[in-house]
């Protein structure tokens, strides 16, 4: 793959892990995509140092802030997310891990992400601003599904769709908190509740 190829694909939960793996760090890739989405969600502008000094203390180095290519995976992972959260397509997706892992394994990722996002907001004083009663409803729900994660989910058809339609919703939710929280941001469509989180 050439450079200018490898430069404009988009980063995937394989690339995170890797990543991860080389600081020796062994928390989900997904937790830090949750963190950098809650940031960008929470925050009015996140300065590119700071996202690389978080990531940094995220992934226990040793060093203040990425370096090399480190430093360039993480700038493109903040480019990949920002893009897709403030474009009107609506091509925002959590990063988690695909088809090829488990289903219990892609849950326990999906409520990892959700944790990440939610304690980002969480820093960024989300509770002194207004929101909507639909953005709200969509924050106590995302909360629900942390509760939600201590039970085992088993590998079944059912639970497949489940999961599809849960990660659906937390896509939606953080969109819809994003263009709340930026006005002038595309709009997004009303967020449908998956009915095992009612």
């Amino acid at each position: 793959m050439s450079l200018e190829r490898d430069q404009a694909a988009s980063i995937d939960f394989d690339t995170l892990a890797d990543l991860c793996l080389r600081h020796r760090c062994f928390q989900s890739p997904s937790l830090f995509h949750g963190v950098l989405a809650g940031q960008l969600c929470g925050q009015a502008r996140l300065a590119r140092d700071h996202w690389l000094l978080l990531l940094s203390q995220l992934l226990g180095s040793e060093k203040a802030q990425l370096e090399g290519d480190d430093k360039l995976l993480a700038l493109r992972l903040l480019d990949q997310a920002l893009e897709t959260l403030s474009a009107g397509g609506l091509d925002f997706e959590p990063l988690l891990p695909d088809e090829l892992y488990e289903l219990e394994e892609r849950f326990v990722a999906l409520v990892q992400w959700v944790q990440g996002f939610l304690k980002s907001l969480k820093s960024a004083n989300l509770a002194e601003r207004e929101l909507s009663a639909e953005a709200q409803e969509g924050l106590d729900d995302l909360q629900r599904l942390v509760e939600l994660g201590k039970e085992n989910l088993q590998a079944d058809e059912a639970n497949e769709k489940d999961l599809m339609a849960i990660t659906e919703f937390v896509r939606m939710v953080t969109m819809l908190l994003y263009t709340e929280l930026h006005p002038g941001q595309p709009q997004v469509e009303k967020v449908e509740k998956p009915q095992n989180l009612h």
